[in-house]
């Protein structure tokens, strides 16, 4: 197999639903499968259970296909890490052992943690280990965790390191969702091969300042063109946009319905049925599908649709053809994996009721203040959070512990900014234009995207211990570049 051959644009055909001014999908991808495209078995990450052990970085030469390599880095001896999976109310201790010949510390994304807990790029360390102890007192929810030095985040999250936290909890059990086989995680990225088959991370200056780094070769848990057996029933899947710039837009063929259920901070209020969704880096999404539905078909493929970026679409795309990308460019339609279907399911039918979780969401009347933060793009400098680049020591923003606040997040630059803030899950409140709200954005979240000319509301109540935290943008070249600020809860 070529390796970029799975990669390629899917056909439009003659038939385009206009989903938004922004937004346009295929009718169908049936002309684009290709039988025996998909040929890597699709891997599971290996599990801890446990509420004390270990986690150890360590440089390895990992062959992701038979073609494939990469000259990267691995949590505990695997690509993706292991999945940490934990349940509500249980005290974890962790013990991170650094061995990969830099600077690095892991953030824990999601999860509200005291901020020596966090991996503020302050407490980063060079070589040894750093004790992590904290409890886990919020929501059942898919998070992740990942490094974050300074400057170098993207170069390790692209060159291994990421894996999956999965917080557990009763109310969750009780609706008997898919479990065990029936259940996969999915960790999607984009990676840049080279013509001798190795896995490089070589962000010139343009994609550092403006469209981040996007690769030609997509890998799901570590491996290009998976597959994956399952039978004819409804499976479980926690996606994980882990790519450093990527966004995608999942749909699945012959126009295959899925549903919605959690987004980052776990079950959505109800159950939200959908034929795609767009996700950005460091979102995440908890969805039913039931295989039984694909009609006279015995494999489907996961893909990503094609999406218009307002403003700065067509100039990314330029940029990239300047700069002698391969890559589909940001928007672009091209397939992630397969599943074969093959047989009837043993599970149990899925019976949701109308009402997944209480969720009790901050009221815009009880904010303390509305908080503007200006996303822009200075000439010479790079990308600023009202008007600033990252500084280790410097508070950009003091909030008081327990005060609730709107924060519009007011995009004047021309590329998509994914916006994250650490110790908190948020309500997104509403944006500017003919976008609206997608299915995740009726719960909690932690990283929202904002395009270009958007203004985006979030309301979020800030009861985390007193101390350093960071916002910033989850595109990591751009957050690398010094798209990331200091908050400070006082």
């Amino acid at each position: 197999m070529k390796r970029r051959q799975f990669l390629k644009s899917v056909g439009l055909g003659t038939g385009v639903l206009a989903i938004s001014p922004w937004l346009t999908s295929c009718v169908s991808f049936t002309d684009s499968v290709s039988v025996g495209k998909f040929i890597n078995k699709l891997p599971l990450p290996g599990e801890i259970n446990n509420t004390s052990f270990e986690l150890t970085a360590s440089p390895a030469d990992i062959e992701l296909s038979d073609d494939i390599t990469l000259a990267g880095f691995q949590f505990n001896g695997s690509v993706p890490g292991p999945t940490i999976r934990q349940t509500k109310g249980s005290e974890v201790d962790i013990q991170f052992n650094n061995g990969i010949g830099q600077d690095s510390i892991i953030h824990w994304h999601g999860l509200i943690v005291p901020p020596e807990m966090d991996g503020h790029p302050k407490d980063v360390i060079a070589i040894g280990s750093y004790d992590y102890r904290f409890s886990l007192n919020q929501r059942t929810g898919t998070y992740w965790y990942h490094p974050h030095p300074h400057r170098i985040t993207g170069e390790q999250v692209y060159r291994g390191l990421a894996g999956f936290f999965i917080i557990e909890d009763e109310e969750e059990k009780a609706l008997n969702l898919p479990r065990g086989k029936y259940e996969l995680p999915l960790l999607i990225q984009d990676r840049k091969v080279n013509d001798n088959g190795q896995v490089v991370y070589d962000p010139s200056m343009p994609e550092r300042m403006m469209t981040g780094f996007l690769g030609d070769t997509i890998l799901v848990n570590g491996v290009p063109a998976p597959f994956h057996e399952v039978e004819a029933g409804t499976y479980r899947l926690r996606i994980l946009n882990g790519s450093n710039a990527r966004i995608y837009n999942l749909a699945f063929e012959h126009d295959l319905p899925f549903t919605v259920i959690g987004t980052d901070g776990g079950l959505l209020p109800e159950a939200i049925e959908t034929d795609e969704l767009l996700m950005a880096p460091g979102e995440r999404a908890d969805l039913l599908v039931d295989f039984s539905k694909v009609k006279n078909q015995n494999r489907v493929q996961l893909v990503s649709k094609p999406f218009d970026v307002p403003g700065g679409g067509g100039m990314m795309g330029g940029m990239q053809n300047m700069m002698g990308s391969d890559a589909p460019e940001q928007g672009g339609g091209f397939s992630l994996m397969e599943f074969r279907i093959d047989g009837a399911s043993s599970s149990k039918s899925v019976d949701l009721p109308n009402k997944l979780s209480e969720s009790t969401f901050p009221k815009e009347a009880d904010a303390n203040r509305s908080r503007p933060i200006r996303l822009a793009m200075e000439m010479m400098t790079g990308h600023t959070i009202n008007g600033r680049q990252f500084e280790m020591e410097r508070v950009d923003e003091r909030v008081p512990q327990g005060d609730t606040e709107i924060w519009e997040f007011i995009n004047n630059s021309n590329v998509p900014h994914p916006m994250h803030v650490h110790a908190v899950q948020f309500k997104v409140l509403d944006r500017s234009g003919a976008r609206g709200l997608i299915p995740t954005e009726t719960g909690w979240k932690d990283t929202v995207l904002v395009m270009p000319g958007e203004t985006v509301r979030v309301i979020m109540k800030f009861d985390a211990e007193k101390g350093m935290y960071v916002f910033h943008c989850h595109n990591l070249e751009h957050e690398d570049n010094g798209m990331m600020a200091n908050l400070e809860i006082i």
